[in-house]
């Protein structure tokens, strides 16, 4: 049985929400700030986390912060902003999805789902499907990680999903829209911004590690993996 952590301070949703995800057969604890939320999640482990954006005492953008900092547990925000520069912004904090509220709780059912498929896709691979390797990255499948020397880089669940698409492929150019579908399953609700966003932060994870730059932008295109700039 998969185990959820609600991080929500409006009790009556929470509670909603609780009551509807055990009848569909998850675990879950649910807290009501985010100083609570960063405390069960060190002491318990958890599948998936849901957390509310603005919460008192810590909000769900500096706890979702917090938990990149150690844990690549796929997130989705739970938030009242509508705006697309609210939704970038927490997808720079590294959630892997978004949901505005009022929200039906089916479309939350089938987020979840969404997250677990393509984790489990991820991690269902035989054992000479485990790695993709180019020059001294080496992407580990199994353990969702890329190494580089003996130094492992930790990456999200889209991240890590879109490493792997372009890694399989050096030079080859590909449009946002065509790792959109890649990497979030659909081209339904495409936007840039979201490819951009997790681009972004995925050429940075490898560049601290590495010092080199794997990912190269592909003016009005999309981008590619290795070769010069």
């Amino acid at each position: 049985m998969k185990k959820l952590l609600l991080v929500e301070d409006e009790k009556v949703l929470a509670k909603n929400v609780a009551f509807f995800l055990k009848k569909e057969g998850y675990e879950i604890d649910v807290v009501y700030d985010g100083i609570e939320g960063w405390e069960f999640f060190q002491k318990n482990h958890y599948d998936l986390l849901l957390l509310d954006w603005m919460m008192p005492k810590k909000d769900g953008l500096d706890l979702c912060r917090e938990v990149r900092q150690v844990s690549d547990v796929p997130i989705i925000m739970l938030t009242a902003k509508s705006e697309v520069m609210d939704k970038v912004i927490g997808l720079e904090v590294g959630a892997d999805d978004y949901l505005v509220k009022p929200f039906h709780q089916r479309e939350l059912l089938a987020r979840i789902h969404a997250l677990f498929r393509r984790n489990d896709k991820t991690h269902s691979r035989t054992t000479s499907d485990r790695y993709v390797r180019f020059e001294r990255l080496e992407l580990d499948k199994d353990e969702m990680v890329v190494r580089y020397k003996d130094e492992s880089i930790p990456l999200t669940v889209n991240e890590f999903k879109l490493l792997d698409v372009m890694m399989k492929h050096p030079g080859k150019v590909f449009y946002r829209e065509a790792l959109f579908e890649r990497v979030w399953g659909d081209s339904i609700g495409f936007n840039d911004r979201t490819v951009d966003v997790n681009v972004s932060r995925l050429r940075k994870k490898l560049n601290e590690v590495t010092g080199e730059n794997y990912l190269h932008a592909v003016r009005g295109i999309g981008y590619r993996f290795g070769g010069h700039q």
